[in-house]
């Protein structure tokens, strides 16, 4: 490939993950943001923005995936967490409504990571799932620093919360570094409660697994983007409980919104002839100042649709 079909594809990669941040805010999700409803301190606008901000990151990250498939760096210097970070520090500076992007980076950059080493190996990208893997397993403490300091930036804490790398700790960084832990296994150390860690462990089978396939067979039936990733969304709710919730509510509560996705689906979701059980659902999940936000399942969401772009989903 030319550098001009080089430079093609990176900015493709780049564009699909800000098409992915869109079209996944934009969606009318049960519990979201999205384009009739703001929270207090969060507006749809402000994911618009967030949105925007992450593209320059994530075309460093697949160039340096490229460079890392042509041998022109080692895999070790992908430096992932860098990326995240220096997304996270975009974001904040493109609006003031707080954490919009933190949850998507951690996704995002591997992704576009592992899209930029398809196009060193010249292949379309049905090795996706293969390279991101190998780069997260490559990854340093280096990255866990980093990595660390978006959580701090993003104003986002509890990934660790109450064990010995409590991010908010102070001396959290040192033992990072006592105990050479990169962000891959960092991420293991985080996948009891925080299903974004279990994702970028275990080989993204939710992402890949359910959400890929899914949306592609809902759109193929519906031929309506918003309609496919509402009902995608709410069949992964349905079947794993969203640890934001966790975090902020409990496990009990976090099971109880599945277990209500799950019925909302068995009368038809969104594709239902009448909305009446999905505007419920909503409704539920907006009171209480917004705490049964699934905002874990939206970004998982969001990791679904830069991967069904880069695949070929057209909307």
């Amino acid at each position: 490939m030319t550098d001009i079909d080089n430079q093609k594809r990176i900015e493709f990669i780049a564009e699909c993950a800000e098409k992915a941040c869109i079209l996944e805010v934009s969606a009318p999700k049960p519990g979201n943001v999205n384009r009739e409803y703001d929270f207090k301190d969060t507006a749809y606008g402000d994911f618009i923005l967030g949105s925007h901000a992450i593209k320059p990151a994530i075309a460093e990250a697949a160039i340096n995936g490229f460079n890392a498939g042509i041998g022109k760096i080692s895999f070790k210097e992908i430096r992932i967490g860098n990326y995240i970070k220096n997304a996270v520090i975009r974001v904040k500076k493109s609006h003031s409504g707080g954490n919009t992007h933190l949850g998507i980076c951690l996704l995002l950059v591997p992704i576009a990571a592992g899209a930029g080493l398809c196009m060193a190996q010249r292949k379309d990208f049905g090795q996706l799932r293969d390279n991101i893997q190998k780069i997260l397993i490559a990854t340093t403490v280096d990255d866990s620093i980093s990595f660390y300091d978006a959580v701090l930036l993003s104003s986002t804490h509890g990934l660790n919360k109450e064990n010995e790398l409590d991010v908010s700790e102070r001396d959290s960084k040192n033992k990072l570094k006592e105990l050479d832990m990169n962000f891959y296994r960092l991420m293991r150390y985080s996948t009891k409660k925080d299903r974004i860690a279990q994702e970028l462990y275990n080989g993204m089978p939710i992402i890949f697994d359910i959400g890929v396939p899914m949306l592609k067979k809902i759109y193929e039936r519906v031929n309506d983007i918003n309609s496919a990733i509402v009902q995608t969304y709410l069949v992964i709710l349905s079947r794993y409980p969203d640890t934001l919730i966790g975090k902020k509510v409990g496990w009990d509560k976090a099971k109880e919104v599945s277990l209500y996705a799950e019925k909302v689906l068995g009368s038809g979701g969104i594709l239902a002839d009448e909305n009446k059980e999905i505007t419920e659902f909503d409704q539920f999940l907006r009171s209480d100042g917004n705490k049964l936000n699934p905002g874990t399942t939206a970004d998982i969401i969001t990791g679904t649709l830069m991967i069904s772009l880069l695949q070929g989903l057209r909307v």
